[in-house]
């Protein structure tokens, strides 16, 4: 891996992690469904412009379904999700649920495909739930209604963001990624207009915020894909997934340096268990093959049953 590469590759990282700190500056003061419905109008312009100098054709004519689809799994319903996530959960929290999507993407592969993980993966999930748990049982956060909620709402999010990808692929595997970021955005922006419309502030809103909500719609959505997408054509995915490890780790940095939260033990080890089970899922630690058959049938033997 070139440095080049790798100095992208953090760089992804230190975004989108501080899009997590931008929705806990923007939500209280733009509300839920302000904050991701202009978070994606911005993207899905700024996109359109982007996709207009390159030459992309988008065919909204024949696609235009599948576009509001995939917005939809990928982008609207999720970014409601974790605006209200950031309503009571630390930024680092909600980094640390979303990291949860390879997860997710090895169950519903187990669910839907009768894809048969491996004994890494499989161990994987069971390591990264109690790394959640650890998080919500024994972090600075109290359990309440709305925390579990929210709670909820941040592994919702990381499960369709999963359902998303593997849509992306059954619907667009040969086409141009930034016409399906861009395609996808604007459906997702089309979806949430509503709430831009019906919940656009009525006076003009502080600073702070409103450089918040740009930064997340310009910077950490619009820019963030595009610098995504470049990296998987030139690295491929294996190695452009990686950045999923460094994302959780920058947005515990950022709430804790801008926003004073509190990082205990117990969110440390939580972060620690999620981050290697995502290198479990992705099959970057390897565990022992001698009697990884045995285990992983004595593990699955229930689900056989049913």
């Amino acid at each position: 891996m070139s440095l080049s590469l790798i100095v992208r590759l953090v760089v992804l990282a230190m975004i989108w992690g501080g899009s997590f700190l931008f929705m806990r500056i923007a939500v209280p003061v733009f509300g839920t469904g302000f904050t991701a419905a202009g978070r994606l109008a911005l993207a899905a312009v700024a996109l359109l412009a982007f996709a207009a100098m390159q030459g992309a054709r988008l065919n909204f004519r024949a696609n235009w379904k599948a576009y509001l689809w995939i917005g939809a799994l990928s982008a609207s319903i999720p970014f409601l999700l974790f605006a209200f996530t950031a309503r009571y959960l630390p930024a680092g929290y909600s980094a640390v649920l979303n990291a949860t999507v390879p997860l997710f993407a090895v169950l519903l592969g187990w669910y839907l495909h009768k894809q048969r993980p491996s004994l890494s993966k499989f161990v994987g999930v069971v390591v990264g739930l109690a790394g959640v748990v650890t998080i919500a049982r024994f972090g600075t956060v109290t359990l309440t209604a709305l925390t579990f909620l929210s709670f909820a709402a941040g592994l919702g999010a990381a499960m369709l963001y999963a359902v998303g990808a593997a849509e992306v692929r059954r619907l667009f595997a040969t086409t141009d990624p930034v016409v399906v970021a861009t395609g996808s955005q604007v459906g997702a922006a089309v979806l949430l207009l509503p709430f831009l419309i019906a919940d656009a502030p009525t006076t003009v809103p502080a600073l702070a915020p409103a450089l918040a909500l740009a930064a997340l719609g310009l910077v950490c959505t619009a820019i963030a894909f595009v610098m995504y997408f470049r990296i998987l054509r030139e690295a491929g995915p294996e190695r452009g997934t990686t950045v999923t490890f460094m994302v959780p780790v920058f947005a515990q940095v950022w709430g804790a340096v801008f926003l004073h939260e509190a990082v205990t033990w117990a969110i440390v080890i939580g972060l620690g268990l999620v981050l290697f089970a995502v290198a479990l899922v992705f099959e970057k630690v390897k565990l022992p093959r001698r009697k990884s058959a045995v285990v992983l049938q004595a593990a699955m033997a229930p689900c056989a049953e049913k």
